[in-house]
């Protein structure tokens, strides 16, 4: 790399990060309204909030990439082109291939970063997103009951507990809606949470439990010590449910379960994931070349054009859409998945005719 390589390298890898941050400080912000709500309600320590933030953005960073790197280059050379640096070296004598060289090589070192993100740790991340958020709705510890509040545990079970200490629970209230016709409430002085790998149970001890009869009359039943199983229905087993294809790795995309009618179903769906991950760190490298060469073929203007800048964004903004349309088709039209390198193919066409159009300055 020369030194006019080095300079524009520079200048793409500081705005990329810059607009990085900024994006993903948006997308964390938006993130946290969501998780908010669950957070406080569960009184759960900042450490699990942040741990769910990081496990979402891996999804949206191979997104996100393309996006970045076009609005980089579109602030780089504008602003190179304000400042009469391109004039400069293209009166030089640099060819569009030594100003595309930087672009090129900064874009290739985004494919390969997007790469990573796609095949491995977009899936993996997500896939722990949705067992951390299982863990937090489902989590019966003592730790996620909090005092002085009703506390509702899956559908079924409503507890209020007064106090919460190293010795255990204290004054506790549980509501009981298992059976519908016959709702059940058990009030005790004390109790503790009792975690097993097979179910969760509360222990009672000193209280009573109260229930209608048959007759609609209220009777209690008064205990010493009581076992109060709260796990839901077997059935209820995230681990064993159906996983998304944005959540698998390349071997199951490639290799579905033939006795499973969910993935039967889905075939198509992962025939598009897989394309899509292919496709969407190849859509960094082309859109950057695309827009650099659109960038060139502009005519130069002595006095800052608005209608350039609204051309330049819009052609950001029509690539975007255009790879989401793609995107959407591959899924619902069958053997339709390879559509997701379109905008890429469409993209290095006219990267080629805009760089060899755009041999010399075009003054207006």
């Amino acid at each position: 790399m020369n030194l006019v390589d080095k300079y524009i390298f520079k200048q793409l890898l500081n705005n990329s990060l810059l607009i990085l941050v900024l994006i993903t400080s948006v997308f964390c912000l938006g993130k946290s309204v969501q998780l908010i709500e669950l957070m406080v309600s569960r009184g759960l320590p900042a450490s699990v909030f942040f741990k769910l933030i990081f496990n979402s953005l891996p999804q949206i960073i191979p997104t996100l990439l393309p996006i970045i790197t076009s609005l980089s280059i579109f602030f780089v050379y504008s602003r190179m082109q304000t400042d009469r640096e391109m004039v400069i070296l293209q009166s030089s004598g640099f060819s569009n291939v030594e100003l595309v060289k930087p672009v090129f090589l900064f874009g290739t070192i985004l494919t390969i970063l997007s790469f990573f993100f796609t095949i491995y740790q977009a899936p993996l991340s997500n896939k722990n997103f949705k067992i951390l958020l299982y863990t937090i709705k489902n989590d019966y510890s003592s730790t996620l009951l909090q005092e002085g509040m009703f506390n509702t545990i899956g559908k079924d079970f409503t507890i209020f507990i007064k106090q919460n200490n190293k010795d255990g629970l204290h004054n506790i209230f549980i509501h009981d809606t298992r059976d519908a016709n016959k709702p059940t409430t058990l009030i005790a002085k004390k109790g503790k949470i009792i975690n097993t790998d097979l179910a969760t149970k509360i222990f009672l001890r000193q209280g009573s439990q109260q229930f209608q009869s048959k007759d609609k009359k209220l009777s209690i039943l008064y205990f010493d010590e009581y076992l109060l199983n709260i796990n839901q229905e077997s059935n209820d087993n995230f681990l064993t449910r159906w996983k998304s294809p944005s959540e698998r790795t390349l071997d199951e995309l490639m290799f579905p379960d033939k006795n499973s009618l969910d993935d039967i179903k889905n075939l198509q769906a992962f025939k598009a994931e897989i394309t899509l991950r292919f496709a969407m760190p190849i859509n960094v490298l082309s859109f950057s070349v695309f827009l650099l060469g659109f960038i060139l073929n502009l005519k130069f203007d002595r006095v800052e054009n608005i209608s350039r800048t609204v051309k330049i964004l819009s052609l950001i903004v029509f690539l975007q859409i255009l790879s989401i349309f793609s995107s959407n088709l591959s899924i619902k039209f069958e053997n339709m998945h390879y559509v997701n390198f379109f905008p890429s193919v469409f993209s290095i066409i006219f990267s080629i005719f805009f760089l060899s159009k755009s041999r010399k300055l075009i003054y207006d």
